[in-house]
């Protein structure tokens, strides 16, 4: 996968990471991983199509999510995923998404994104319509993780 394709992912969720939640990251290293994976209790899926196709995953621990849901929500505690936060933290990957794209759109690079799809449980498995995708972990300055995991290809 072309790497320039995997930054625009990276600014705009530090950027909305810093924004929303306040949360400044620092990222780890990157890593490509199989298309088979097992995500960690909370996975945000969005669709990517146009120029480019496939999906770009969130993953994060329960208490990651959280942590930036309270901070979306001026502080309320949040002490499970609820509807409210649910709904927080998929806003958060339609902003983070949205964000990308414009970032693409500066590139001649057109596309759509899905509405997020938010999984919660335990050991959750995630495949990837591509063989291999590439995982970019932020760690918060609290020390939760956000991952970007992107599979993307040319049309």
């Amino acid at each position: 996968m072309n790497v320039e394709y995997i930054n625009p992912f990276i600014e705009a969720t530090q950027d909305m990471l810093s924004q929303v939640a306040n949360a400044k990251t620092t990222l780890g290293k990157v890593f490509s991983r199989n298309s088979s994976f097992n995500g960690d209790n909370v996975v945000i899926i969005v669709g990517i199509a146009g120029d480019l196709k496939g999906q770009v995953i969130f993953n994060l621990r329960n208490e990651s999510a959280c942590s930036i849901a309270s901070s979306m929500m001026c502080g309320m505690p949040v002490s499970k995923l609820d509807d409210m936060a649910r709904s927080a933290i998929s806003e958060l990957a339609n902003m983070i998404s949205g964000n990308a794209a414009t970032i693409f759109s500066t590139k001649k690079i057109a596309l759509d994104i899905t509405p997020p799809t938010i999984m919660i449980g335990d050991n959750i498995e995630i495949s990837t319509t591509k063989s291999t995708s590439v995982c970019a972990p932020l760690t918060m300055e609290n020390g939760n993780s956000f991952e970007i995991n992107i599979s993307l290809s040319d049309k």
